[in-house]
């Protein structure tokens, strides 16, 4: 395994099985890989390696992780770029494959400084603390002026935005 706090998998590839989920679920760290496929790449966390202590802290903050996520999103999208947001689940699809391994690094980080502090504590190296990660500004080629799509998938306890 690499350093990353992600795993780079073809679009074709199951991920579920790999050496990466085990690591993270046995870590209880999150669980971030990078999908790419022929013109774009795919970020996608899933909750699924987090312990059940975790779903109370994440429901809570899910108006500002969603925040957080979003401008996470917006420094690397492009205008093709869809972003996926609920409680369980963060995906940026459709985004250039260099910006992707950065993407999903920051969402990694962003994940770990919403665990409980028990939780954020079994971070790996280069992940984050239990404080909010600062903005980064964006990259020099990001299309600014281009509208970006949303998605947001509504919850029980939230409407959709």
């Amino acid at each position: 395994m690499s350093d990353a706090p992600f795993e780079l998998v073809d679009a074709k590839d199951s991920f579920i099985d790999s050496d990466w989920f085990h690591h993270c679920r046995e870590t209880r760290t999150p669980f971030v890989v990078v999908r790419s496929g022929e013109h774009s790449a795919d970020v996608l966390w899933d909750y699924i390696t987090l312990p059940p202590e975790c779903d109370a802290s994440l429901q809570e903050n899910l108006p500002a992780l969603e925040q957080d996520a979003r401008a996470i999103f917006d420094r690397y999208a492009i205008p093709e770029s869809y972003l996926r947001v609920k409680a369980t689940l963060i995906g940026f699809d459709r985004l250039p494959f260099d910006r992707a391994k950065s993407a999903a690094a920051d969402l990694y980080h962003l994940i770990a400084a919403y665990l409980p502090v028990a939780e954020a504590a079994d971070i790996p190296v280069g992940g984050a603390t239990n404080n909010r990660r600062a903005e980064t500004d964006p990259p020099s080629d990001t299309t600014a002026s281009a509208p970006l799509r949303l998605w947001v998938e509504a919850t029980s306890t939230s409407s959709a935005a």
